[in-house]
């Protein structure tokens, strides 16, 4: 009994961690606010404080999608100024 009770206890350790599943740059795209709480997470949050491997496998897709979401910020603005500029009024 006293051999199984450590094995026992690593067994419940590892099976009550969690596997964080990290969200993909398409689908953080397609919800902003979910890109918003992996920014923070990765920022300043939960995952600021990883060394540089850890964090580039948390937060590669969330620096993607905000690098998307960034130049097609820019593109609609440019997309506006060239339209508001060439159209009559």
């Amino acid at each position: 009994m006293k051999k199984f009770l450590p094995v026992f206890a690593l067994v419940v350790v590892c099976g009550c961690q969690q596997e964080v599943t990290i969200p993909t740059a398409q689908e953080l795209i397609a919800n902003r606010p979910l890109l918003k709480e992996w920014q923070t997470k990765c920022d300043t949050g939960k995952y600021g404080h990883l060394t540089a491997d850890q964090k580039a496998r948390y937060c590669s897709t969330t620096q993607e999608a905000t690098i998307s979401v960034t130049e097609a910020a820019a593109a609609q603005s440019a997309i506006d100024f060239y339209n508001a500029n060439t159209k009559r009024k």
